[in-house]
Order: structure tokens, then C-alpha cells, then sequence
């Protein structure tokens, strides 16, 4: 299991038109092969900045996602809206608890 987190800084004016945009790159990323979770979370103490947190059962699928035609598309409009660049972490599953 791989879990990516994408940390964007939307200028505030923007965050209507960023919403819009996620939810489309959300919509459409929830139907590939190997997406196991895909939300997106606004901070509660800092205007315009959200996390996207991404669950994915490979990291070949997390590699296949980045170049999706809706990846591709939506992800420079998002740019577009930023104060500053996103902040991309992935992390990899070590242990399981039940």
C-alpha cells in the first residue's frame, strides 16, 4: 500500500474555481485500477491551503495516475490558482494493525 499526500496553497479568491477543478481530478481518479482512496481536506487554521491524501496498491499505479489525460489536464489549471507549488510526500505501509 502506498499513501500519497498532495499539500496545495490556493490563492482564497481561487478556492471556488480549485474546488470545481478538484473534484473532477477526485471523480475521475476514484475509477483507476489500483485507487484505493482519494479525499481531499482543507486545513482548519490556514485559509487556502487543503491536502489531497491518495491510497493507492502500488506505486506502479500511483506512476500510471500521473499520466492520465485527467492528471494531465487538471493538475496545471490547479497551478494556475497556487501562492506557492504543492508539497508532494509518499510514504509506504510498514505495519498493520487489526
Amino acid at each position: 500500500m502506498i499513501m500519497s499526500t498532495a499539500r496545495d496553497y490556493i490563492q482564497p479568491s481561487k478556492e471556488a474555481e480549485y474546488k470545481k477543478l478538484i473534484e473532477k481530478l477526485i471523480i475521475e481518479t476514484r475509477k483507476e485500477e489500483g485507487n484505493e482512496g482519494y479525499t481531499l481536506y482543507k486545513d482548519r487554521e490556514n485559509e487556502g491551503e487543503y491536502v489531497l491524501l491518495e491510497f493507492w496498491d502500488s506505486q506502479e499505479s500511483l506512476d500510471r495516475h500521473f499520466k492520465t489525460e485527467h492528471f494531465m489536464s487538471i493538475v496545471p489549471e490547479i497551478q494556475k490558482l497556487q501562492v506557492k507549488p504543492s508539497e508532494v510526500n509518499t510514504y509506504v505501509k510498514e505495519i498493520e494493525y487489526d
